[in-house]
């Protein structure tokens, strides 16, 4: 077996090392932007874009990792982010050499993963790489805009006998049993104050001059024009996010971002919401952001509306619409930092308000 660093070239055996292991790979521009366009390498900076292990000319395992600004107190922080660890059965073994590889880098402030599955979170442990410190990141909060889905969302890829007569079944039951939760978060909120965007422009740079003020306390990936252009690029190219803004006085005071989310083996459509900020009137702006986007997503013929995720503050204002909660399988944020100081700050859940946009949870819808 040979190690070595990942390049260019590599994009077509690692789409196969996916497949063989039933995942899913990002198109080729995709993968290529997360280096080619990462505002944190536009300056000719270098950066391994991972590492793979082959044998016999296969790439049998391989782990990405691309950088991210954060900002926490008053500092510009490098985070690697790990991407697409996959390893072939055959080779498991050396995941540990992956892995080991990738957390031996220097100069990173933190690592930070966000997709980790039941196996590979219990190497993390076994490596002493820390859960990211917030409550209920293990569930989601939900608003079902389809009676139909209530039976899908929640019983997932399971098969009975006569699964499709029981499902209707029980849905038109449920939907009539709840049919005021269901309905609940239509008129409890206002879109008076809200603008759809279709633009990520300069006013997101001096917009993120203010939450680096407003919000110097919390952990936060860099919301500048550059770095959202290059995170949701291809979501807006493809008409599948969309963001509102909150203004008074003609001032922006928060918004928000959603992105779209299909489950295929479910058949459901999910509005995800990734990203939810706000500069003053924290309770109002908010839902009225998240409203916005609830009525959106019910005029776009979305299934649910998916909330995952963020600190108690942003996750009691979801919570005023009276939301379903999924148990999902685990907590899948996990990071580390050799920076002490960072390290230190970071085992406190109030420095952290982790979302979907962070790290690579949407790189692969």
């Amino acid at each position: 077996m040979i190690l070595r660093k990942v390049s260019k070239k590599d994009y077509n055996k690692v789409r196969k090392l996916f497949k063989r292991n039933q995942l899913k790979m990002i198109k080729f521009n995709r993968w290529n932007d997360l280096w080619s366009r990462n505002p944190a390498l536009l300056n000719k900076k270098k950066w391994i874009r991972g590492w793979v292990i082959e044998e016999n000319k296969v790439i049998v395992g391989h782990i990405g990792n691309f950088p991210m600004y954060y900002f926490l107190n008053g500092k510009n922080y490098i985070c690697s982010i790990l991407n697409g660890w996959v390893v072939d059965k055959k080779f498991r073994s050396a995941s540990m050499i992956l892995i080991k590889k990738y957390f031996s880098q220097l100069n990173i402030d933190f690592f930070l993963g966000t997709s980790f599955g039941l196996k590979t979170s219990k190497i993390m442990e076994a490596l002493n790489v820390k859960k990211v410190p917030v409550e209920d990141l293990d569930s989601s909060l939900i608003i079902i805009l389809k009676s139909s889905s209530i039976i899908k969302f929640f019983l997932g890829n399971k098969t009975f006998p006569f699964k499709n007569f029981i499902t209707s079944f029980f849905s038109i039951i449920l939907t009539i049993l709840f049919k005021k939760r269901l309905n609940y978060w239509e008129n409890k909120f206002s879109t008076q104050n809200i603008e759809s965007c279709n633009i990520i422009d300069n006013k997101f740079d001096h917009l993120w001059k203010k939450i680096k003020l407003k919000k110097k306390n919390t952990l936060l990936f860099q919301r500048d024009k550059k770095w959202l252009k290059w995170h949701l690029g291809p979501f807006l190219k493809d008409k599948k996010a969309w963001l509102f803004l909150s203004k008074k006085n003609n001032e922006i005071t928060g918004y928000s971002i959603c992105i779209e989310k299909v489950n295929f083996k479910k058949k459901i459509k999910s509005a995800l919401i990734i990203d939810l900020i706000t500069l003053n009137d924290f309770k109002e702006t908010s839902k009225n952001l998240i409203g916005a986007n609830i009525q959106e997503a019910k005029r776009r013929n979305y299934d649910i509306v998916e909330f995952r995720g963020f600190n108690k503050e942003n996750r009691s204002y979801m919570k005023l619409f009276k939301p379903f909660k999924k148990k999902l399988k685990l907590n899948s944020f996990y990071y580390k930092s050799k920076n002490k100081k960072l390290d230190k700050l970071l085992s406190n859940d109030k420095y952290w308000n982790p979302s979907y946009i962070d790290g690579d949870a949407i790189i692969n819808i």
